[in-house]
């Protein structure tokens, strides 16, 4: 198989090329909470070929790629890269979907009434993701950039305490996201949908890519990378 890439983890095979998350996308294989499972491996589990997703794989890498890999120079250039980029945007987007939400429900809850379960997810899972940012923005990640300057925090006693927690938690967020497309078809737009709903799903499309690129960054390397420096310094 062309670059060996069956036994490669699909969390591996993207931060060597962001622009290969698309192609994974397409084929629903998940890079960010099952970045460690290996591509053959996943593709066998998802039931697609695993020549088919080579060649897409292939076709990615020969465009332009998605984003600056200098993001990955350093833990605390992933943290400012995560917050500026990813922390930032969900703050923005999440209460100008759940408004949007909260809209369609209420005009046409009678005509599809999973909108107002839709609805009430998404609330939960706002508050559920804000509340994880804020743990991630006040104690994991400041513990991580005092790892790096050679600094040592009492409590908790190690940094895999806190990224366990954030680990469980970004399943939760994984678990929410198919909650999403379970309840729109797949962000799928009925017919005769009016400009509010399908700017709606739109918006949840757009809020779940990045979300899996979010969670990847994380779990493929910025957490790895703080284990690995912690035991490293002893």
């Amino acid at each position: 198989m062309a670059n060996g890439w069956e036994g490669r983890s699909l969390g591996e095979l993207v931060l060597e090329r962001p622009g290969r998350s698309a192609a994974l996308e397409r084929y629903g294989l998940d890079y960010c909470c099952g970045g460690a499972a290996r591509l053959d491996q996943a593709c066998a589990r998802k039931g697609v070929e695993l020549a088919e997703v080579v060649a897409a794989l292939e076709t990615a890498d020969a465009g332009p790629d998605l984003e600056d890999p200098a993001w990955m120079e350093s833990l605390d250039s992933a943290i400012h890269h995560i917050t500026a980029t990813h922390h930032a945007y969900t703050r923005e987007a999440l209460p100008r979907l759940q408004r949007l939400a909260a809209k369609v429900a209420r005009v046409h809850g009678d005509e599809d009434p999973r909108l107002r379960q839709l609805e009430t997810v998404l609330d939960a899972f706002a508050r559920e993701t804000f509340e994880h940012m804020d743990k991630e923005e006040r104690i994991l990640f400041p513990m991580i950039q005092a790892l790096a300057e050679g600094r040592r925090w009492s409590m908790p006693p190690t940094v895999q305490y806190p990224i366990a927690c954030m680990l469980q938690e970004h399943e939760q967020h994984g678990a929410r996201l198919d909650e999403f497309r379970q309840l729109t078809d797949g962000f799928a737009p009925p017919e005769g949908a009016c400009g509010s709903w399908r700017a709606l799903l739109e918006g949840l499309r757009e809020l779940e890519e990045d979300l899996h690129r979010h969670i990847h960054k994380e779990n493929s390397f910025l957490f790895p990378g703080a284990v690995g420096f912690e035991r490293q310094a002893g």
